[in-house]
């Protein structure tokens, strides 16, 4: 049971998203869908490997760009050199979904109803859900075989909030048989940046977050550059996003400045995350290293385990399956 205090801070982290997140990206839907288009290696490969009939969930789907591909409610083949047509799940005749490349069932979720509409829109994918990466809409009873969460954990301003994400991750997922594994793949943004970074307090692009409960106007914060060294351990952040608002793009008489909130993650603390959230699910944690031989969890208890992980393009990402006990 949650004290008085967890509450609060519960309470105050939501508005503090709904200010530093939510509301920005209503603001900024649009102009952000259009730099949002290419799908990062690491998650089109995870994609392409799930087993035909597979059914996915995309936790912070934003506009949409990983709900095609081997989408099956994407398209099919058509047998001509036309663009595919846009069906239904239920449109697919049978014979034509086994001469199909793998396949699967992919649900996005987002809570930003305008990049929902431009997800619909754009991509023409019509499984979307409107609601909450703390507030899954699904009952109990509903497994999903796979989930994607990218570049969205990050958003969340406490430790309490973020672990409660992991964990209805966790819960979200679920193999079928002791035979088959559930798989997540996370990406958040990292504290540890590469020199190609766009993401430096040197190039401004970084800004000092505002503590919790508190509401300056984010568009006057400047950050001290001469406190650099101090600046550069901040893990709780502000990234300015410039919208230009005039039809001619290259004035500058009606540019807004929109600042998100991120949490960036140190090495490890990914991983510590995931670990904490399945422990408090008692589920056996392990993970692999590539040093070390490969092991098999434990098959008494349900279990989870960090198969992959890495520092790419700027970001932590972990690979996680799971698996049920053997009866």
């Amino acid at each position: 049971m949650r004290s008085d205090d967890q509450a609060r801070r519960d309470s105050t982290g939501a508005a503090y998203e709904q200010q530093h997140v939510h509301q920005v990206y209503e603001s900024i839907a649009v102009h952000f869908s259009q730099t949002r288009y290419k799908p990062w290696p690491i998650v089109a490969d995870f994609l392409d490997r799930q087993p035909r009939g597979s059914i996915g969930l995309d936790v912070g789907s934003g506009n949409g760009k990983y709900l095609h591909g081997h989408n099956i409610t994407n398209k099919i083949k058509n047998g001509t050199s036309e663009p595919s047509q846009q069906i239904a799940l239920g449109g697919i005749p049978p014979g034509q979904l086994l001469e199909e490349e793998p396949r699967y069932f992919l649900l996005g979720l987002d809570r930003s109803a305008s990049l929902l509409s431009l997800s619909q829109h754009i991509h023409s994918v019509p499984e979307l859900v409107h609601g909450d990466c703390l507030s899954l809409p699904f009952r109990s009873n509903l497994a999903f075989d796979f989930a994607i969460s990218i570049a969205t954990l990050h958003h969340l301003s406490t430790q309490e909030r973020r672990l409660e994400a992991v964990k209805l991750l966790l819960s979200s997922v679920k193999p079928s048989r002791p035979s088959s594994t559930g798989r997540i793949l996370i990406f958040v943004w990292a504290h540890e940046q590469g020199q190609k970074s766009r993401r430096k307090w040197a190039k401004g692009t970084l800004l000092p977050a505002p503590e919790l409960g508190s509401s300056p106007s984010t568009s006057s914060i400047e950050p001290d550059l001469e406190k650099f060294e101090e600046l550069s351990n901040l893990q709780d952040v502000l990234v300015p996003w410039v919208l230009n608002n005039n039809s001619d793009q290259k004035s500058t008489e009606k540019l807004t400045t929109y600042n998100r909130y991120y949490h960036l993650f140190r090495e490890g603390e990914l991983i510590e995350l995931v670990k904490c959230a399945a422990e408090s699910l008692e589920l056996s944690f392990t993970q692999l290293h590539s040093n070390l031989p490969q092991s098999t969890p434990p098959p008494q208890k349900d279990w989870c385990l960090i198969k992959r992980h890495g520092w790419e393009a700027d970001n932590w990402w972990v690979e996680v399956e799971l698996g049920i006990q053997v009866p």
